[in-house]
């Protein structure tokens, strides 16, 4: 059980969460603070709460959301899978299924997801005021790099441009938290390992994972310019690098 003192996103994450608690698991920023928690590092700001659902649960998780006062996202390509209320956006996502059931069907789909649906590759999350309570179940820091990792690339619907904030959030981890990183890694099944392997080499060497990373660093101001931060991403990476196993 990790406690942490909870964002107001964790918080709230847990809240409309909290009926399916031991059933989804949050892949999104909610988990990279909890990851972070405790560290003195900023993220970029958002409100998206990304959770992977079980595939016979989603019509039940779905009515639960609706019934606490999310509604449909009116975003046209992201309506079926995204509820919201106010600034808060929870976004469903579930791992494959050859014959999921019609809400299921309408969420997105990814093996990779699979990765965090496994309880070894997660980690309970209670809250300072209430430490031997479970509010919360997340993706553990070496699951979260993995993927990140899978993300790399990515672009936003609409838009060609590559999501810098998974490049970033990857260095964070193994910036702020590496013994996390490196413990876990080491109980860790063989994608997770070798997606964080391949996610700490891309930012070690110096091209387009290195810059995307360094570019948000300067956007947050976690460093001057960008060779600056360039410079200190690949020193992090490379230095994660040699702490990993050889196998």
């Amino acid at each position: 059980m990790k406690v942490v003192a909870p964002t107001p996103l964790v918080a709230e994450a847990a809240d409309v969460l909290a009926e399916f608690r031991d059933l989804v698991v949050e892949v999104g920023a909610a988990a990279i603070e909890v990851a972070l928690s405790g560290t003195d590092v900023a993220i970029t700001p958002t409100r998206d709460v990304d959770v992977v659902v079980p595939v016979a649960e989603a019509a039940a998780i779905v009515s639960a959301l609706e019934a606490d006062g999310l509604r449909r996202s009116e975003v046209p390509h992201e309506r079926p899978f995204t509820w919201v209320r106010r600034d808060l956006k929870v976004q469903l996502v579930r791992t494959f299924h050859p014959f999921p059931p019609d809400v299921a069907r309408a969420l997105p789909q990814n093996p990779v997801f699979g990765m965090a649906s496994e309880p070894a590759n997660q980690v309970e999350v209670a809250f300072v005021s209430e430490p031997l309570r479970s509010r919360l179940r997340c993706a553990n820091a070496a699951c979260l790099l993995a993927l990140k990792e899978a993300a790399f690339g990515r672009t936003r619907a609409g838009s060609d441009r590559v999501v810098q904030r998974d490049f970033h959030d990857a260095f964070l981890l193994i910036d702020a938290v590496r013994d996390d990183v490196l413990r876990e890694w080491g109980m860790a099944g063989h994608e997770i390992r070798e997606r964080a392997r391949r996610a700490i080499t891309a930012l070690s060497e110096g091209d387009d994972a290195t810059a995307a990373a360094a570019r948000e660093m300067v956007r947050l101001g976690q460093a001057e310019n960008q060779r600056q931060a360039e410079t200190r991403v690949q020193r992090v990476a490379r230095s994660t690098l040699r702490a990993l196993p050889a196998s």
